[in-house]
């Protein structure tokens, strides 16, 4: 899982930062760092949302294929959500407690499980032999950590 994540590294980082005006042409990674142009050779960017977003689109593809990350582009930020409400899932509060996050943290958890359960629909047909939803494309570049894991899953359940 290294290799393939630092392959896609070294493909996102050339274009770590475009440069440019048009808010079409910025890569994901740019527009959740609100990147902001100044001029041909200068943008102010959030550094840290940067990095971790660079991060998370060379990791989530290198595990589970490039087909999620596209499929479901906004995965990565529901994660962060759940992540920084993980402690109010701890506490057992319910989704309609009136504390600013937690909502955020349950329906981040909601749209994580929404993707993962789609995927999960895709690899089953796929070891089935049946057709797949066209937007998930071949999936032949999801980890054999996962496949193996959907096998052994599928044969015991």
């Amino acid at each position: 899982m290294l290799k393939p994540t630092i392959r896609n590294l070294e493909e996102n980082i050339p274009q770590m930062i475009s440069f440019t005006d048009s808010e079409i042409d910025l890569q994901p990674w740019e527009r959740w760092a609100k990147a902001s142009f100044i001029s041909e050779d200068e943008t102010e960017i959030n550094l840290m949302s940067l990095v971790r977003d660079m991060m998370g689109f060379a990791s989530v593809p290198a595990i589970f294929g490039r087909a999620i990350i596209e499929k479901y582009p906004d995965l990565l930020h529901h994660v962060y959500d759940l992540d920084g409400g993980l402690y109010f899932f701890l506490m057992g509060l319910p989704p309609w407690t009136p504390w600013p996050g937690v909502m955020k943290a349950h329906l981040g958890r909601y749209k994580i499980w929404e993707a993962m359960d789609d995927l999960q629909r895709a690899l089953d047909a796929l070891a089935e032999g049946k057709p797949i939803d066209a937007s998930w494309g071949e999936l032949d570049d999801v980890c054999d950590f996962i496949m193996q894991r959907h096998a052994i899953f599928k044969s015991k359940f």
